[in-house]
C-alpha cells in the first residue's frame, strides 16, 4: 500500500486497458545501480549483439546466433534451428516495453567439473536501503529433445569488499520451460541491505555450478540482470482515474493544447520522502528532471505533437539526487498527435454495377465516411455490398488520430455497367401472355426458357402455365454482367376459353336459334348477349327467336362472356348472317358451259345444314364428286375432264337445325 501525500493509500497500477487487450505496464529503471538488458536489434532482424565487458564473465563470446559448446552469444530471440531444432519457439526476450526487439544472453552450457563465473560486476549502493539483485532465466531446450541427465544450476550471490556474503540464492536444476500462453522467463532474486560495516565496493555474481557429464547440451537464456532499490514503493496515475484501474495512456491533439494532471503516492514507511518528476521523449531511453516538479501533483499542457513518458523518482530527502539511492515508478504516457500525415482513402472502383464496392482508409485511429445518396459509415474498411450506378461519385472520409486530430481525404468511385432490372411483375390468367423487358444491353439470357418466345432477346413474350420467376442475365461492352428478376403469377391452372356453337345463318321473316356454350376452365359465370335485345346468365340458354327481322339488318353479332372462379374471363363472338330465303332446294339440271349462267350444281339455301356430305355418282355408280363444305359446288368435271351430258345421282347428308341427321337423294341432268 502507498501513502498519497502522506495520508491516502492506493494500489500500484499494473495493467494497461487498451480496449483490445491488457498488457503489462512498462516499469521504469530509474534509480537502478545496474541494469543489463543486453540492448536491442532493428525490428525484423535476427543478429548477434555485442559481448559483455572484458572481465565480466569466464565464458567465451561467439557472434554466432547458435553459440558453440561452452560459449555464449547475445541475440534477439532464441534461434530454433540451433541444436537440430530442439529449442523452444521463444520470440521475445524478458525486457518489457519499450524494448521491442530486445537481446538476451544465450549460454550453450556443457559439462564442467568446477564452478564458472557467468557474470560478475561491482556496485556502490547506499547504506541502509534495501536492494534487490535479480536475473531472469529460461531453459531453452524442448522436452522432446535429447534426454538430459542433469540441467544447469546457477547461484546468485552478493559480497562486500571483504568477501562477506550479504545474500545468495540458487536456481536449482533449470527445468524445462512450461508453455502457458507462450514461454516465460523465471525471475530469481536476492535482497540485501548494506550497513556501515560493509566496505565498498559490493560484488554481485552469477555462478554456473559444476555440471556432471550429460548426454545433451543445455541452452539457457539469461536476461535483465538488475540491482535496484526494493525497499521503497511508489506509484502514479492520471488524476481523473482511480488508483489501480490501469489507465496509463492519454491521447490528445496538439491543436487542443490539452492539459493533464498526474498524481503520485509513496509507501508510508519512508521517513522523509523527496519527489522528482521525470520526463522522456525517446521512449524511455533517456530521462530528464522536470524543473520544479517535486510535489505529488504534476500538471502539464501539450501544445506540441510528440510522445511523452512520465515517472516519479522517490528517495529519502537527503538521497534524492544521489545516484542509485532512489527508485522510480512505473510510467504514464501522453500521446500528443499531429495532423495525420500518412493518410489515404482508396476503393476497388471501377466495379460493375451489382458487385461489392470496397473502401480502405489509412493513417488514423477512427474513420467517418460520407458519400452519395446519404451513405455513411464509421469503420476503416466499409463497403456497399451490392453497388448501383447511382453510387458513383466522390466519397469523403474524416481520418481522426487517437488524440483527435482530423484530416479529410477523398476518393472518386465509378460504377460501370447496368443496374439490371426486369419488369413487369404481373398477374396473368392461364393462356394469356405478357411481354417481359429489361435494360438495354449487348446480350441477354432469360431463364427458365419454358414459355418464352425467345430467351435471348431484350423483350420476350412469356406465356407461363404456372407462376414463374424469370431471371435475366445481361452483359455489356465493359464486360459487366448483371441479373434482374421478374415474377409472373398465374391465377388459374386451367385456361379460360369461350366458344359459341350455333347456326351461321338466320332467316329474315322468322327463325329460332339454339346457342350452345363450348368453354374450358372452372366457369362460374356466363353472360350472353344475343343481339336481339335479350341476354342470359345461363350456361345453357333457351332457344332464341328472331321474328320480322327489319329491313337493312343483314347480320347479328352474338357475344358470350365467361368468368372462372379466380376472376379470369374469356369472350366469344359469333356472327349470324341474315338470309332472305332459307328454304333449301336442289336443282334438277345445270349447264356447265362457262357462260356464267347455271354453271354449277349444289344444294341451294342450305344455310342451316351442319356436318354436310354432298356426293355425285355417274350412271355406273362411280363417285365423281364429293364435298363436306357448303356451298361446295360441282362444275361438271371429274379429275379435270368434262363429263358427258346425261343424268347423274346425288346424295346430300346433313344435320338440321334441330340436331337431326337428314339424308336427301335425287338426280341431276347435265346439259351442254
Amino acid at each position: 500500500m502507498f501513502l498519497n501525500r502522506g495520508k491516502y493509500y492506493f494500489c500500484l497500477m499494473l495493467l494497461l486497458i487498451t480496449g483490445v487487450a491488457a498488457k503489462a505496464q512498462p516499469g521504469g529503471v530509474g534509480g537502478a545501480l545496474l541494469n543489463i538488458d543486453f540492448g536491442s536489434a532493428p525490428t525484423g532482424s535476427i543478429v548477434a549483439g555485442p559481448p559483455l565487458q572484458t572481465g565480466t564473465t569466464q565464458f567465451q563470446y561467439s557472434d554466432n546466433v547458435c553459440p558453440p559448446n561452452g560459449m555464449y552469444s547475445v541475440v534477439n530471440g532464441a534461434p530454433q534451428a540451433c541444436d537440430d531444432s530442439t529449442l523452444i519457439p521463444l520470440f521475445a526476450d524478458n525486457t518489457p516495453l519499450p524494448d521491442n526487439n530486445g537481446h538476451m544472453m544465450i549460454l550453450n552450457d556443457v559439462s564442467h567439473s568446477t564452478a564458472k563465473i557467468l557474470f560478475e560486476h561491482t556496485i556502490n549502493p547506499c547504506t541502509g536501503i534495501e536492494y534487490q539483485f535479480s536475473t531472469a532465466f529460461i531453459n531453452l531446450n524442448k522436452p522432446s529433445g535429447p534426454g538430459c541427465t542433469r540441467f544447469s544450476s546457477f547461484t546468485m550471490e552478493v559480497r562486500d569488499a571483504a568477501g562477506v556474503l550479504l545474500g545468495s540464492t540458487s536456481t536449482g536444476d533449470m527445468q524445462f520451460a512450461v508453455y502457458n500462453m507462450g514461454y516465460k522467463f523465471t525471475k530469481y532474486f536476492v535482497n540485501f541491505t548494506l550497513t556501515t560495516a560493509n566496505p565498498l565496493p559490493i560484488t554481485i555474481r552469477i555462478i554456473d555450478e559444476p555440471k556432471a557429464i550429460s548426454v545433451c547440451h543445455n541452452f539457457i537464456g539469461i536476461d535483465d540482470i538488475k540491482v535496484a532499490i526494493t525497499g521503497i514503493e511508489a506509484g502514479i496515475h492520471f488524476y481523473d482515474t482511480p488508483w489501480g484501474y490501469g489507465w496509463w495512456v492519454r491521447s490528445c491533439c496538439f491543436q487542443e493544447n490539452a492539459s493533464f494532471t498526474m498524481e503520485g503516492g509513496v509507501q508510508s514507511n519512508i521517513n522523509n520522502p523527496a519527489l522528482q518528476w521525470e520526463e522522456s521523449t525517446d521512449d524511455g531511453f533517456t530521462w530528464r528532471d522536470i524543473p520544479g516538479a517535486t510535489g505529488y501533483i504534476l500538471t502539464k499542457s501539450f501544445p506540441v505533437a510528440d510522445t511523452f513518458l512520465f515517472r516519479l523518482r522517490v528517495a529519502e530527502a537527503n538521497l534524492i539526487y544521489s545516484p542509485g539511492c532512489s527508485m522510480s515508478t512505473a510510467l504514464l504516457k501522453v500521446q500528443v498527435d499531429g495532423i495525420p500525415s500518412f493518410h489515404s482513402a482508396t476503393s476497388n472502383a471501377p466495379v460493375c454495377s451489382g458487385d461489392q464496392l470496397k473502401f480502405n482508409a489509412e493513417g488514423g485511429d477512427t474513420y467517418e465516411w460520407h458519400g452519395p445518396n446519404g451513405w455513411y459509415d464509421n469503420i476503416k474498411f466499409p463497403g456497399i455490398y451490392k453497388s448501383t450506378l447511382k453510387d458513383s461519385g466522390w466519397y469523403y472520409v474524416n481520418i481522426k488520430s487517437t488524440g483527435g486530430c482530423v484530416v479529410t481525404d477523398s476518393t472518386f468511385v465509378s460504377i460501370v455497367g447496368n443496374d439490371v432490372k426486369a419488369w413487369p411483375d404481373t398477374v396473368l390468367c392461364a393462356g394469356n401472355a405478357v411481354t417481359l423487358n429489361t435494360n438495354k444491353a449487348t446480350k441477354y439470357s432469360w431463364t427458365p426458357a419454358t414459355g418464352l418466345s425467345n430467351p435471348s432477346i431484350q423483350n420476350p413474350i412469356a406465356t407461363p402455365t404456372e407462376t414463374t420467376e424469370y431471371t435475366v442475365t445481361t452483359g455489356d461492352e465493359n464486360g459487366c454482367s448483371g441479373k434482374g428478376k421478374v415474377i409472373v403469377q398465374v391465377k388459374n391452372k386451367i385456361p379460360v376459353t369461350a366458344a359459341i356453337n350455333a347456326s351461321k345463318y338466320i332467316c329474315r321473316k322468322a327463325d329460332s336459334i339454339l346457342f350452345i356454350s363450348n368453354t374450358t376452365g372452372v366457369i362460374d359465370n356466363w353472360r350472353w348477349d344475343f343481339g336481339n335485345g335479350t341476354t342470359s346468365d345461363s350456361a345453357k340458354p333457351l332457344v332464341q327467336y328472331y321474328s320480322n327481322v327489319p329491313p337493312g339488318i343483314y347480320a347479328y353479332t352474338i357475344r358470350l362472356y365467361v368468368t372462372d372462379t379466380t376472376g379470369c374471363t374469356a369472350e366469344a363472338v359469333h356472327e349470324m348472317k341474315v338470309e332472305d330465303m332459307c328454304n333449301m332446294a336442289i336443282p334438277s339440271a345445270f349447264t356447265p358451259n362457262g357462260d356464267g349462267i347455271n354453271d354449277y350444281f349444289w344444294p341451294l339455301n342450305a344455310f342451316k345444314a351442319e356436318n354436310i356430305t354432298f356426293l355425285v355418282f355417274n350412271r355406273n355408280g362411280n363417285k365423281i364428286f364429293e364435298t363436306r363444305n357448303w356451298p361446295g359446288k360441282w362444275d361438271g368435271t371429274f379429275k379435270g375432264e368434262p363429263q358427258d351430258p346425261g343424268t347423274y345421282v346425288w346424295v346430300f347428308e346433313y344435320t338440321d337445325a334441330m340436331g337431326k341427321k337428314q339424308v336427301l337423294k335425287g338426280t341431276i341432268i347435265l346439259l351442254r
